[in-house]
């Protein structure tokens, strides 16, 4: 079992993402709605992997992509827009589409364990 952050401001994508990582037999950190949780969050503990929304509100999810990167902890990408919503500097990780389907959240998470 690996610990998952999830970093999604929308309440029911997050706790969908969160049931589905549960039932994958992972632990869920968060969910984070902002930039500032995702930060502390990741200050307090470390986890396997991440998945993030990459827009968060009016935030971009830069700094959380910058800070998991620096850490060496790998991530995946949420969204609903497509690759171009992705920052350009991390357009080759693993995207998640909205909505979720169950087989693509397993999928995701396998290539990060890998």
């Amino acid at each position: 079992m690996a610990q998952i952050l999830i970093v999604e401001d929308e309440a029911l994508i997050a706790q969908l993402l969160a049931m589905y990582v549960e039932d994958l037999g992972h632990e869920v950190i968060g969910p984070a709605a902002t930039v500032d949780e995702a930060l502390a969050m990741l200050n307090a503990r470390r986890p396997a992997f991440a998945i993030i929304d990459c827009t968060l509100g009016h935030e971009e999810c830069t700094p959380i992509a910058d800070a998991l990167s620096k850490a060496n902890l790998p991530f995946a990408f949420a969204t609903g827009h497509g690759i171009d919503a992705l920052p350009v500097t991390y357009k080759s990780l693993p995207v998640i589409s909205k909505p979720f389907i169950f087989e693509d959240v397993e999928r995701v998470l396998s290539s990060l364990a890998r």
